[in-house]
């Protein structure tokens, strides 16, 4: 249960926040899990907040892609088709790829791969918890495009976070946690501070066309029989 605190009304914005936080939480340990509708009346009791203010929760959530509109007026999380899956990682391994090019061809590659250890650093804590795994690794793959210098491409990888959120989240910590580990991404470093581009997109490559077959094989192998058969 979500703990709140008496606020005012001048902290509506950040207990609207909090509420967001928390149904994201429930979404990624997969207490609420893909394809369940939102039961906004448990929940708005769950948190002591009115109907209103966790509706005002879920806009960011929709705008994700976290979350969607069942067509009669009830949120569901978000469920990947196959398709949507290989579709996603498709542009996304295209993006970061690119980003990588750019970073090693960069005369700032140096203090940007500096940068980017940094931001991994916190996968190296003890027992840490799969919501914070998430926002680490989420984290460093967004800085990675970030520090390319293109805002388009940014742009472009940003508008897939909901999407790769809900493929994490469908495979479950059990899978997820291992592939979003330190040693598992500075190797991804150490080929961009390399300066050799090859090197650099062969350790980006690997790291999504394995996170695609670990992740989401089980999701999409099935399918792909069925098709087939």
């Amino acid at each position: 249960m979500l703990q709140m605190t008496p606020v005012s009304a001048f902290d509506k914005r950040t207990l609207r926040d909090r509420c967001t936080q928390y149904v994201r939480d429930q979404i990624i340990s997969g207490a609420i899990k893909p394809g369940e509708h939102l039961k906004e009346m448990h929940l708005s009791e769950e948190m002591g907040v009115s109907r209103g203010t966790l509706r005002e929760a879920l806009r960011p959530l929709e705008i994700e892609g976290l979350i969607v509109d069942d067509g009669k007026r009830h949120m569901l999380v978000r469920e990947l088709t196959s398709q949507e899956i290989l579709d996603v990682f498709e542009v996304r391994a295209t993006l970061e790829t690119l980003a990588a090019r750019k970073i090693v061809a960069s005369d700032r590659r140096e203090e940007i791969t500096a940068e980017l250890r940094r931001d991994l650093e916190p996968l190296k804590e003890p027992g840490i918890e799969f919501s914070r795994q998430l926002e680490v690794d989420l984290k460093f793959h967004e800085r990675l495009c970030a520090l390319a210098g293109n805002p388009t491409l940014l742009a472009g990888w940003r508008n897939l976070i909901g999407q790769i959120e809900m493929m994490i989240i469908a495979a479950g910590p059990d899978k997820a946690s291992g592939r979003m580990r330190f040693d598992e991404h500075i190797q991804i470093v150490e080929a961009i501070e390399s300066g050799v581009e090859e090197k650099a997109v062969a350790a980006l490559s690997d790291h999504m066309n394995d996170f695609c077959s670990r992740y989401v094989g089980d999701l999409v192998e099935p399918e792909l029989q069925e098709a087939a058969g």
